[in-house]
């Protein structure tokens, strides 16, 4: 285990067991150093990486010593310490998706239709409509798409929460790629099924837009026949496909094979690929 998150580890259950509380002060690195039984230089590049998450704050010493404090404002460290916790974490794929659709689900019934993250659900559909996106600059905006849904709750614990789950997102649709089998109809599909949800949303009828995106999350594993209750956090490359995706698309990287039909828009359609 890293240094840090043997440190953050040791802080949980500390603040657990009613040892600490917010705000106190720490033991110096040199004694960190000790109890958690690594070099004292190591120990300050640990809390050099936790005062980065704004989890504790780091003041100068006797004897050149650092003197970690932990933040008195929950907020501020909750959400990055839990993006490092989910980052850091192997989770089984149905873990994660379900938790999306808890989270999605939750904040699409309790959505307000006028809050400023309509805006970015609209710059961000127009963004995944380029066709000159990259497939790591698609699933990021793809992601991006889903934690605004969330931010039209107003509530900002299950906006920190979904915003935790961006790696472990990104990770599993990325791996996905190889496994659908025609990317030109399935990208069709998804920009109509976003478009569906924000438009849902935007008439302020959120069971419906709740009941499309809790959809649209499920399908794309099942689409890509790849099964949810694996061990492992996200799939494996499908048989033959490459281990490593470009990061453009090549020019003739949708042409249906000879005689092959794409329902999506014939055979001269270059889609870029869309996937929940």
């Amino acid at each position: 285990m890293a240094t840090h998150r043997q440190v953050l580890q040791w802080l949980e259950n500390e603040l657990f067991d009613g040892n600490l509380v917010l705000g106190q002060q720490l033991p110096s690195d040199r004694d960190l150093a000790a109890i958690h039984r690594v070099s004292r230089a190591t120990m300050r590049e640990a809390l050099k990486t936790l005062e980065a998450q704004g989890i504790v704050r780091l003041f100068d010493g006797p004897r050149k010593s650092i003197l970690p404090m932990l933040v008195r404002e929950p907020a501020a460290s909750a959400g990055p310490a839990l993006q490092l916790h989910m980052a850091t974490s192997d989770y089984p794929l149905r873990d994660i998706v379900q938790t999306r659709v808890l989270l999605e689900t939750w904040a699409l019934e309790r959505a307000d239709p006028q809050h400023p993250a309509m805006a970015e659900l609209r710059g961000l559909l127009e963004q995944m409509a380029r066709e000159d996106l990259s497939l790591k600059e698609f699933h990021h905006l793809e992601v991006s798409f889903h934690i605004a849904l969330c931010k039209t709750a107003g509530n900002s614990v299950v906006s920190a929460l979904m915003s935790s789950l961006r790696d472990s997102i990104y990770e599993y649709t990325m791996a996905l790629v190889g496994h659908v089998p025609l990317w030109s109809a399935t990208s069709e599909r998804l920009r109509a099924e976003h478009r569906a949800i924000y438009s849902a949303l935007e008439a302020g009828d959120r069971t419906l837009a709740a009941r499309l995106v809790a959809e649209h999350v499920e399908y794309q594993y099942q689409e890509a026949g790849v099964d949810p209750d694996q061990e492992q956090r996200t799939p494996g490359p499908a048989p033959d496909a490459p281990t490593e995706l470009p990061t453009a698309l090549p020019e003739d990287a949708f042409e249906p094979a000879p005689g092959q039909e794409d329902p999506a828009g014939g055979p001269d359609q270059r889609d870029v690929p869309r996937i929940a």
